[in-house]
């Protein structure tokens, strides 16, 4: 099973008004999935109705010299903050236990924290649920888990209610990106290990 981005996020992405490494994730997600540009667009659609419904606002002098300027810089230029998927092999993995690895991704300007995550094929993750939000992608492989079985490209929105562990399945290793508002939660002395893998 491949979700989608919820409206939410796909709205907050089109508008702009997206975290940056929520911006990763569905950039990324939509590379796995470029399905999920028909539903960008509706949005996009959307947004352009109502800004035509709005006033005409007053233009200051030398505003189409700077509106043509920024449409001809690259998309770095106009969003320095917009970031990209991190080379895997890049990245500082560090043992989360027996077939399984996390790595700490930094994303300039965001308020959220960005992991990924290795999970060798039929190993669990620790059985956890959420203090707040998470996103995860899944870059490669599949994971199950009691709400259904997810491929590569999958954005998997949790929170609070959640209370899964998820599984690697298939033969490949599962690679996912996870996006946190706030930390796991897991029992006992392996749940604390695991917040400090995080922190």
């Amino acid at each position: 099973m491949i979700p989608l981005p919820s409206d939410e996020i796909l709205l907050k992405y089109v508008s702009g008004a997206i975290d940056p490494a929520l911006r990763m994730l569905v950039d990324r997600h939509i590379e796995l999935h470029p399905q999920t540009r028909d539903s960008l667009r509706d949005f996009e659609e959307f947004g352009g109705h109502l800004l035509a419904e709005e006033a005409d606002a007053g233009l200051t002098a030398g505003s189409l010299d700077r509106a043509l300027a920024r449409l001809a810089a690259s998309p770095q230029q106009i969003n320095p903050l917009r970031a990209s998927f991190p080379a895997l092999d890049a990245l500082r993995w560090r043992w989360a236990g027996p077939g399984r690895a996390i790595a700490n991704i930094e994303i300039a300007g965001s308020r959220l924290k960005t992991y990924a995550l290795r999970i060798a094929p039929g190993k669990a993750m620790l059985q956890h649920s959420h203090a707040a939000q998470e996103w995860t992608l899944i870059v490669q492989g599949s994971y199950r888990d009691d709400s259904g079985e997810y491929d590569a490209g999958a954005f998997i929105e949790e929170d609070e209610e959640t209370d899964h562990r998820p599984v690697a399945t298939g033969d490949d290793e599962c690679i996912c990106l996870a996006v946190m508002s706030g930390p796991l939660t897991a029992p006992g002395m392996m749940g604390r290990a695991a917040r400090w893998l995080m922190r």
